[in-house]
C-alpha cells in the first residue's frame, strides 16, 4: 500500500506473488500482480516510459506526467525473467540467452507492454539484443520504440565492435514529441571478463 503525500485520496495498492525456478542451465522468474490506483496515484511511476513522459505521457491528454490524470481503476502486472546458459550459470554474468517481457493491462483499456532479448552467439563472441516498448496501446497517441544492438567480440574478447539502430522521440519546444531514429557505431574495452 502507499499514497501521494499531501494529496488527499491519492493511494494505491499491490497484491502479487512471484516464483523462481533455478537449474545448473537455467534461471526463470516469474510474477503476477493486481494493482489498484485511486487519486491519481500509480505503482511503477518511473516506468519504462518515464523519461518521455515527462515530457508528454502516452495517450490523448497532451501534457507532461506531472499533470497529466491518472485515472481511478486497477491494473494487472505480469513479468517473466528467462536467463539460460548452455554451460552453467555459475559467476557468469552474461547468459547466451536473457529473456524479459512485461506487460500491465489497467481496467480503463490501457495496456503497456515491455520485450528485451539478448543472445550469444559463436562461443560468445558475438551478442545481438532486441527490446521493443508499447505505451499506451488500446488509447489514441500510443507509443512504439524498438531498437537493437550487436557486437563482435574479438582479441580474447577484451575488445568488441559494437553498432546499435532504433527508433525514438524527440521533445520539441512546443512539448510535442517528433519521431526519429538513431544508428551508432563504436568499439570498446571489457577490463574484466
Amino acid at each position: 500500500w502507499g499514497g501521494r503525500l499531501g494529496t488527499g485520496g491519492a493511494w494505491g495498492a499491490v497484491a502479487g506473488l512471484g516464483a523462481d525456478a533455478v537449474s545448473p542451465t537455467l534461471d526463470l522468474q516469474a510474477r503476477l500482480e493486481v494493482r489498484m490506483q485511486r487519486g491519481g496515484f500509480r505503482q511503477g511511476y518511473f516506468g519504462p516510459d518515464y523519461e518521455l513522459a515527462r515530457f508528454r505521457v502516452a495517450g490523448g491528454a497532451g501534457v507532461a506526467l506531472a499533470d497529466a490524470s491518472f485515472p481511478n481503476g486497477s491494473s494487472a502486472f505480469g513479468e517473466v525473467i528467462l536467463g539460460w546458459d548452455a554451460v552453467h550459470l555459475g559467476e557468469l554474468v552474461q547468459r547466451h540467452l536473457r529473456l524479459s517481457m512485461s506487460a500491465e493491462a489497467f481496467t480503463w483499456g490501457r495496456v503497456d507492454a515491455d520485450v528485451r532479448m539478448t543472445a550469444q552467439l559463436f562461443h560468445r563472441t558475438v551478442e545481438v539484443a532486441l527490446r521493443g516498448l508499447a505505451v499506451g496501446l488500446r488509447q489514441p497517441g500510443t507509443r512504439y520504440l524498438a531498437s537493437g544492438e550487436g557486437r563482435w567480440r574479438f582479441l580474447g574478447g577484451r575488445v568488441y565492435a559494437l553498432g546499435q539502430g532504433g527508433t525514438l522521440l524527440y521533445p520539441t519546444p512546443d512539448g510535442t514529441l517528433r519521431p526519429g531514429a538513431f544508428v551508432a557505431v563504436g568499439m570498446g574495452v571489457d577490463h574484466v571478463r
